[in-house]
Order: C-alpha cells, then sequence, then structure tokens
C-alpha cells in the first residue's frame, strides 16, 4: 500500500443509497499504517454534485452552505473506527476549544480520496468541561425518515456508546499533543479538482446494511 505525503490533497467523499453525496478536499498531515490526519483549512470548498433522488440532499446544500467557515479542523482518523476524532480551535489567539467524535462510516482509502459516510450521532468534549451527545434526535429522525436502515441504527448506536466508553475509561489514544499542532504556512483552502463529480454510482456493499458507499 502506498500512503500520501503530508500537503498532498485528497478528498473526503461521502456516499449515500450507492450515491455520491459531498465531496470535500483536505491535506494530508500524517498518513501511516496506524492514522490518518487530514486538515480541512478555512474557506474549503464543498462539492454537491446532482442528486438523483427525491429525498436526502445534503443539509449543508439545503441551509446553502457553500464552504468551511471559521478556523480549520484536523481529522483524525483510524483505519476501522466507526469515527473520526475532529479537533476544534477558536478565538483570535486560535485557542484549542476541545474533541469532536463525529461518528461515520470507517473511511475507505480510494486513489486520491477516502470515503465515508456521516452518521449524524456525534460526541463533543470541550475544554476543561465534561463531554456531551450531540443530534440524538436528529439520529432517530434520520433512520424515520430513511436516510438510514434500523440495522445501520443499531450499528451507529452501538458505535456511539464505544466511542463514549473510550471518553469515561481512557486512555484517549487522540489526545497526545494534536491540540498543540498548527498548519504550516501555505496551506490555504484548496480547490476542488476537475472532475470532482464524476465518480458513478456503483454496487452497494453488502455489509453495509444500505450505506451505500461504492465497492
Amino acid at each position: 500500500m502506498s500512503y500520501w505525503e503530508p500537503g498532498e490533497v485528497v478528498l473526503r467523499r461521502e456516499w449515500l443509497h450507492g450515491h455520491l453525496w459531498t465531496v470535500i478536499p483536505t491535506r494530508v498531515v500524517v498518513d501511516e499504517p496506524g492514522l490518518l490526519a487530514v486538515y480541512l483549512a478555512s474557506g474549503t470548498p464543498f462539492g454537491f454534485p446532482p442528486w438523483p433522488l427525491a429525498a436526502h440532499q445534503h443539509p449543508w446544500q439545503v441551509a446553502g452552505h457553500t464552504h468551511w467557515t471559521g478556523h480549520g479542523k484536523l481529522m483524525l482518523h483510524r483505519p476501522d473506527d466507526p469515527y473520526s476524532v475532529d479537533l476544534f480551535w477558536a478565538g483570535d489567539e486560535r485557542s484549542f476549544s476541545g474533541y469532536y467524535l463525529n461518528l461515520q462510516e470507517p473511511y475507505v482509502r480510494r486513489e486520491r480520496a477516502f470515503d465515508t459516510l456521516d452518521h449524524e450521532l456525534d460526541l463533543w468534549w470541550p475544554t476543561g468541561g465534561d463531554w456531551v451527545w450531540k443530534d440524538v434526535e436528529m439520529l432517530e429522525q434520520r433512520i424515520a425518515e430513511g436516510r438510514y436502515s434500523q440495522a445501520l441504527g443499531e450499528r451507529i448506536r452501538a458505535a456511539g456508546a464505544e466511542a463514549a466508553a473510550l471518553l469515561d475509561d481512557g486512555p484517549h489514544w487522540f489526545d497526545t499533543g494534536w491540540d498543540a499542532w498548527s498548519p504550516p504556512d501555505g496551506w490555504q483552502a484548496p480547490a476542488l479538482p476537475a472532475g470532482w463529480a464524476s465518480a458513478t454510482p456503483r454496487t452497494q456493499r453488502s455489509s453495509a446494511s444500505g450505506l451505500g458507499l461504492p465497492k
């Protein structure tokens, strides 16, 4: 397996019901056997390809969000984990504000991209405070409206319980100095590359319970 170099632009792609849902360019911070860390810079554009279904248009597109705002965020992924750990900073001094455990499908590497799907349910652990659940009711709504299957909903809840236990019990594999990280000079928001929306729908993985990631 070949790994990406620091500074390379790779696409974070989400697939829903077998169709490309959104594409976001990121820069590689670290790519090694146990960790993929990427940076989402302020001003990074969101790519929303034409959506072929009558429902489940991306909520950021519906809300008119076109790019990432505020400070950039760092996203840490371990192979097979059903979540990423996103680090946030705030204020003029860029003070570390906390960890956000973003529940999502374990990422799948592609040639210049990695594929996943956000699972709505999240956990927020602010600096100096206790962690809290995010979007519990929204998860149930997404299941009811058919974005996620009942089986996938069960997997998401189980992943949430796993993440909560990690925060409660420790040790925290991600709490190793990443809060002091800052992007190198010149790491501005990358543009979406030509052909970013050209991926075609592919057969769903049989193990994905209706998730819709491509093979």
